[in-house]
């Protein structure tokens, strides 16, 4: 009996960063700058790659907050900062509300979000860390240990 279904090897040397995942499903750059936080979007430019209006966008992220803001370890305010920009003709801009959204925001955003684009990311994810999950249980507890290491030294630095 013979199977369409093969799981590709989703890295070679180590796991991808969500910016990666995010980048293929998208097709294109979506991240404007680092930051102590990492890399940063915003709100306008995740409307323009989902087919989203900002307006429905920057309601979704409200609606994050409403939900999320109580559970203190996903940090929404570090992870969802508010910006604005000018917009409007020339001679009479005014200032309007955006967003600045980092990785970890952006995929807690997917949750909210209704496109079929933002499910196509969401799942993309999901798949990589099932495979991640499933690579990691074949370890030895002291490929584990040298993971871990590898990671907090990195970090220190």
């Amino acid at each position: 009996m013979s199977s369409d279904f093969k799981i590709d090897i989703p890295f070679d040397t180590k796991p991808p960063r969500l910016k990666e995942l995010v980048n293929k499903a998208l097709m294109g750059e979506v991240w404007i700058r680092d930051t102590p936080f990492g890399p940063v979007t915003d709100s306008m430019i995740v409307a323009n790659k989902f087919g989203l209006t900002h307006h429905n966008v920057l309601r979704a992220i409200s609606k994050v907050h409403d939900e999320l803001d109580d559970n203190s370890k996903l940090k929404i305010d570090d992870n969802f900062i508010e910006s604005h920009y000018m917009a409007g003709p020339l001679g009479r801009e005014k200032k309007t509300r955006k967003v600045d959204i980092t990785e970890f925001g952006l995929v807690l955003l997917l949750l909210y979000l209704n496109s079929p684009k933002a499910r196509q990311i969401s799942a993309e994810i999901l798949y990589r860390f099932f495979v991640l999950k499933t690579y990691v249980t074949g370890l030895s507890e002291s490929q584990i240990g040298a993971i871990r290491g590898y990671y907090r030294k990195r970090i220190k630095s």
